[in-house]
């Protein structure tokens, strides 16, 4: 088959077509486009378009299919909505709603050039947004009932998107696990992740899971206050290091106007093993929006307005952001010591001279 390399004005399944590019990840580009209906009707959506360099690759349209069928299960307000499928021409897209708004990590990063800390209100108002659309995942019940939880094992600045109605929404499940997963596309000894997300379990050789999402939420709230990574190494593998060992800095020696009730939260959602963390997901959320039962202002309305203004001087646009190019794959395999290299293959990141790591710690 003959494979169209997609270019704006390219109609795809029939009905929609691509505008403009909005924005490029490691695994596809999303597309402004619309859908075009008869008489005329017309309206506004995401595109997903998987690279054309690994729509040949069978475990990466595996992993693309799956990203489409899980969020199509998934109905929350705080999940960017799945709308449809599409194969044409050799490509594959997923077409979702399209959120007027930007990315967690540009909304750190204009805070950061204009030297200004984000409001505390504001970042426990993105974390219960968050959290709610984490729950939506991790409580996910199949046909018949039956709990079917969906671990997302991505979240990252980037995955989480801010609307200019200071709206939450998480993106990008193409990493995500699910227990009803019809065929299992994780090779063993891979971990699937951004590395300064991971929980220690992870890294250790654990299986992920809902409280691995939870840490990593932790660290993305802790990285919006403080205005930089959590575990941020010179290295990948100096960055594996701090992940194994959990050296959390105190955050209120960062950022002492946090209350300390709500540091108390990130740093619990961070605690080194599982079990000392919350319960869930949802039961982290209460914590914080009860926080927040006090707060006067509609920090709907405020985020909103701080998106807006984020939007306009980053001149972004159409665009919802600057999405991370980092591979987020990471195949570690190889425990031999030996100087660190990096070596990158697709989305593959071999790292290796992480010490035992994929064997678990007792």
């Amino acid at each position: 088959m003959l494979r169209v390399e997609p270019a704006p004005g390219l109609i795809v399944g029939h009905r929609y077509e691509l505008v403009e590019l909005a924005g490029r990840g490691g695994m596809a580009d999303v597309w402004r486009g619309r859908v075009v209906g008869d008489l005329g009707f017309s309206r506004t959506v995401a595109i997903k378009q998987m690279h054309t360099a690994l729509a040949e690759q069978k475990l990466y349209v595996a992993m693309f299919v799956e990203e489409a069928r899980l969020g199509a299960a998934l109905d929350s307000p705080n999940i960017a909505e799945i709308r449809d499928f599409v194969v044409d021409a050799g490509n594959y897209y997923i077409v979702m709603e399209w959120v007027d708004g930007i990315d967690l990590g540009s909304w750190i990063k204009w805070h950061v050039a204009n030297r200004t800390p984000t409001r505390w209100e504001l970042v426990a108002a993105i974390g219960v947004g968050i959290l709610r659309g984490l729950s939506s995942a991790h409580e996910r019940a199949n046909g018949d009932g039956r709990l079917a939880p969906i671990t997302h094992r991505d979240v990252s600045p980037h995955n989480v998107l801010l609307t200019t109605r200071g709206m939450v929404k998480l993106v990008d499940f193409g990493l995500a696990l699910a227990t009803d997963r019809p065929v299992e596309s994780t090779d063993p000894g891979v971990v699937k992740g951004k590395m300064a997300y991971l929980a220690p379990e992870i890294v250790s050789g654990g299986r992920p899971q809902p409280a691995s999402d939870q840490f990593a939420s932790g660290s993305v709230l802790w990285e919006t206050l403080v205005g930089q990574k959590l575990f941020d190494g010179t290295t990948d593998y100096d960055t594996y290091v701090r992940v194994r060992d959990c050296q959390v800095p105190p955050l209120r020696a960062i950022r002492g106007d946090v209350p300390s009730a709500f540091a108390g939260v990130i740093h619990r959602a961070l605690s080194p093993r599982p079990e000392q963390r919350f319960p869930s997901v949802r039961e982290m959320g209460r914590e914080i929006s009860g926080l927040l039962r006090k707060e006067r202002h509609d920090l709907h309305s405020v985020l909103a307005r701080t998106v807006a203004e984020a939007r306009q001087a980053m001149g972004l646009g159409q665009r919802t952001g600057d999405p991370t190019t980092t591979t987020p794959i990471a195949e570690l395999r190889d425990f031999t010591p030996r100087p660190y290299e990096e070596e990158r293959r697709g989305l593959l990141h071999r790292l290796n001279t992480v010490f035992g790591l994929g064997r678990r710690r007792g």
